[in-house]
């Protein structure tokens, strides 16, 4: 390892060039790391849209599950006010 230190100390080209090679590798690690980060959002924002999606589809179910049931209990006691006036 000393006698690697040793070379590039003394080379000075060399030296450069490891730094360039160096500065490249980040900047790849970290374009890789962008592109990470940008998938890693873009699947959350399409996992909550589908959340969303799905929570307004059943939402729905229920509103007018509720309104039918609603409805029918309102029809049944208009029919029993009914009922009851003939008696």
């Amino acid at each position: 390892m000393q006698q690697i230190l040793d070379f590039i100390i003394a080379n000075p080209l060399y030296g450069a060039g490891l730094a360039i090679l160096l500065l490249l590798l980040v900047i790849s690690l970290i374009k890789r790391a962008v592109k990470l980060v940008v998938v890693a959002v873009l699947l959350n924002v399409g996992y909550g849209y589908y959340l969303h999606d799905a929570a307004m589809s059943y939402y729905d179910k229920a509103t007018r599950a509720v309104e039918d049931a609603a409805e029918q209990a309102t029809d049944a006691a208009a029919r029993a006010g009914e009922m009851i006036r003939l008696r």
